[in-house]
């Protein structure tokens, strides 16, 4: 396998689901890029740039620095984030899933990418629940590394054998279909596989890494959005998923009551040319 001209990309990989949706998210951190034509590790910069947000939640929010955040959690107001000790109200944690969910600036445009199944949906190639999920979700990092023209190595939260069985498939064989119903072949799906992906899938426990929180972050986020367009939000989670509504743009982090919202560096951005 050559280097792609594109460099090295890690994909870190969480989910949400109940009994009738499943979802999976990958947040995409560059790892390897040419800078000034030298091939350089850029993945410690998009590091450092995720533990200063980790810093600005504290301060702003007093939610420890090494808690771990679970996307249902933190919208439940369960968890014991504030300050590590006690429980946000309903109400407080809605507004602070929100916040945390609006800061996320470690990553470069159009690295969180996330699929969805229903259940009773028709299967994906063999594939249902999750396995659906992660068999779409595994289609579109492919067309992302395509378009970076990168490489790509995979991180799963720790707990799922299977998602590495079915990883290690779709590097030989992954069946894609066609946006226009069918390949020029007149076949409906063609066999696309990871074939920039470097090596085998790799295990990371979530509360030791910010990219795999971060995906769990979004993964909920998607399924509220996923829940409340089905009807079926419980009346907490209505609560969080209105509190979330314009949750992704930079400026729209709300005040706390009056304070200034989430104090911030002069530079948001990493320092390279990710």
């Amino acid at each position: 396998m050559r280097l792609r001209t594109g460099g090295i990309d890690i994909f870190y990989i969480d989910e949400s689901h109940d009994d009738s949706v499943y979802v999976v998210t990958a947040v995409t951190v560059p790892f390897l890029r040419k800078v000034d034509s030298v091939w350089t590790i850029i993945w410690p910069d998009h590091l450092e740039a995720a533990k200063l947000w980790r810093r600005r939640i504290k301060a702003a929010l007093g939610v420890p620095s090494t808690k771990e955040l679970h996307g249902v959690k933190l919208a439940s107001g369960r968890g014991r984030y504030k300050r590590g000790r006690w429980q946000f109200t309903k109400a407080r944690s809605s507004a602070v899933y929100r916040m945390i969910l609006a800061d996320i600036d470690f990553v470069p445009d159009a690295s969180i990418m996330s699929a969805a199944v229903y259940r009773g949906a028709r299967n994906l190639y063999g594939n249902t629940k999750l396995e659906a999920a992660l068999h779409a979700l595994f289609q579109r990092m492919r067309q992302q590394c395509v378009a970076r023209n990168a490489n790509a190595i995979v991180f799963f939260d720790e707990g799922h054998p299977e998602y590495r069985k079915l990883y290690r498939k779709a590097q030989i064989f992954l069946p894609t279909g066609s946006m226009f119903g069918g390949w020029t072949s007149g076949l409906l799906s063609r066999n696309l596989p990871l074939d920039m992906f470097t090596k085998d899938g790799n295990d990371k426990a979530s509360r030791h890494c910010h990219f795999t929180q971060t995906a769990d972050l979004v993964a909920y986020a998607a399924f509220l959005k996923i829940k409340s367009e089905q009807g079926q939000l419980t009346n907490w989670q209505d609560h969080s998923r209105r509190a979330q509504r314009g949750c992704c743009t930079e400026n729209q982090i709300p005040p706390n009551n009056g304070a200034d919202a989430f104090p911030r560096s002069a530079d948001r951005r990493p320092s390279s040319h990710a």
